[in-house]
């Protein structure tokens, strides 16, 4: 099965429900895609705290009774949308004109880089690297965005999205994840949940130094190398994530904001 079907079966659960899965990450919200929980990581400051920011697709699909049970039950309150104007974030965000939701949109990057039309058929790994470096070079984008975060109150849940919950998603639950602690194995998983089950991910990057080609998913492999060199070269040129958010201009009570409400 390639990483295409697992990513179908991974996030659209064969009974209708709404919670966590079993897996302790995806939130099986019927109308949602590849909706996840940044909770239950691991770090050494202590486990990321549930029901805080989670991370998903586009969220035109989602319906009326999901849009209440993530507000009303998960106390989603604010949104956070990364696409760019083309996409036409403003009215396709079913968040974007709700009472009780404050939404903002800042675009990481104007087009969606996972859409079919945009993925090349060689040399996968290179064309997302050059993406997401371009991404993390858009700094005003990511003191902005960090700005929103940090303002979450404690009674609050903040949804992030982008168009499918893959790239420019990934990139800031990578920067959130970094800023807390979070191992560099932790973060590669985290994006990697995106293509495969995070049951197979874990399996696979626990085997990805023996015998990498025949363990992964066709595709996924080159996606692991590429969200590796990007953190790889993040920490290369800052040595830490809180120093390259500081170099964007994310002021330090938004860092510890961030922090705290993640961390508690």
């Amino acid at each position: 099965m390639g990483w295409t079907e697992n990513l179908r079966t991974a996030f659209r659960p064969a009974e209708p429900r709404r919670g966590l899965a079993d897996d302790g990450h995806v939130l099986e919200v019927p109308s949602a895609y590849n909706l996840r929980e940044l909770g239950g990581y691991e770090t050494p400051m202590g486990r990321t705290r549930y029901g805080r920011f989670v991370r998903s697709g586009g969220t035109r699909t989602i319906t009326g009774a999901d849009k209440r049970w993530l507000m009303e039950d998960y106390h989603v309150r604010r949104v956070l949308d990364l696409r760019g104007t083309g996409e036409s974030p403003a009215l396709t965000d079913c968040f974007a004109h709700t009472a009780g939701v404050t939404w903002l949109n800042v675009s990481f990057l104007d087009y969606d880089m996972s859409a079919p039309q945009m993925l090349p058929a060689q040399d996968t790994r290179n064309y997302l690297v050059g993406g997401y470096l371009r991404m993390l070079s858009n700094a005003s984008a990511v003191a902005r965005a960090f700005a929103f975060l940090a303002a979450t109150r404690a009674d609050e849940c903040l949804l992030f999205h982008c168009a499918a919950g893959m790239d420019r998603t990934g990139m800031l639950s990578m920067l959130i994840l970094g800023l807390c602690g979070a191992a560099r194995e932790t973060i590669i998983a985290d994006y990697a949940y995106s293509f495969a089950t995070p049951l197979e991910v874990d399996e696979l990057l626990r085997r990805w130094e023996s015998d990498r080609p025949e363990s992964l998913p066709r595709g996924l492999d080159g996606r692991v190398e590429a969200i590796s060199i990007v953190y790889d070269t993040l920490v290369e040129h800052h040595g830490t994530v809180r120093a390259y958010l500081r170099s964007c201009g994310v002021g330090e009570a938004d860092i510890h904001a961030v922090r705290a409400h993640l961390l508690g």
